[in-house]
């Protein structure tokens, strides 16, 4: 089951921020990808958390070189840079936001880096983009993977969906 956040009032206010001091923001270049960078820097401002962007470069993607180098031929070009260059374009735009970030770009299964840099960075709020897949179900919970993000992590999920995909 997943886990709730709940708020407990300290002298009858809460004050914004005190759950959620780091928030990571998983951003991959895609229109999900952007909405949540979107919401979540909404959220980031509300809260004045920390923010801190992953992106992600999938397991499943070739890398040229290797590639390149399996059949006799050397590559200049590096699969990495357009990854990099989508984090710092994030970055870049949080950052014409007011939103000061950091940036971290990694590399294979998707699930696992965002476990890892969770932990890593002590998170306390992670922000996706919503991905359903065309047979049912999200990435972040089908039955290839061993559990889903939620019940690998010990912080919140805040998936941030469109207005058609709630209908």
């Amino acid at each position: 089951m997943g886990r709730r956040a709940t708020i407990a009032p300290g002298n009858g206010r809460y004050r914004a921020g005190l759950m959620f001091k780091r928030v990571l923001l998983c951003y991959d270049g895609s229109e999900a990808g952007r909405r949540a960078l979107k919401r979540g820097a909404e959220l980031a401002v509300l809260l004045g958390a920390q923010v801190h962007v992953l992106s992600i470069i999938p397991s499943g993607v070739a890398n040229a070189a290797v590639d390149a180098g399996v059949v006799g031929y050397a590559c200049l070009a590096e699969d990495s840079r357009g990854y990099r260059a989508l984090l710092n374009e994030s970055l870049e735009w949080l950052k014409a936001r007011g939103v000061m970030s950091e940036g971290y770009l990694a590399s294979g299964d998707t699930l696992d880096q965002i476990v890892a840099y969770a932990k890593r960075l002590a998170i306390d709020l992670i922000v996706l983009g919503h991905y359903p897949q065309p047979a049912g179900g999200y990435w972040w919970s089908s039955p290839r993977q061993r559990s889903s993000l939620a019940e690998r992590v010990d912080c919140c999920i805040f998936v941030a969906v469109s207005a058609e995909s709630v209908a």
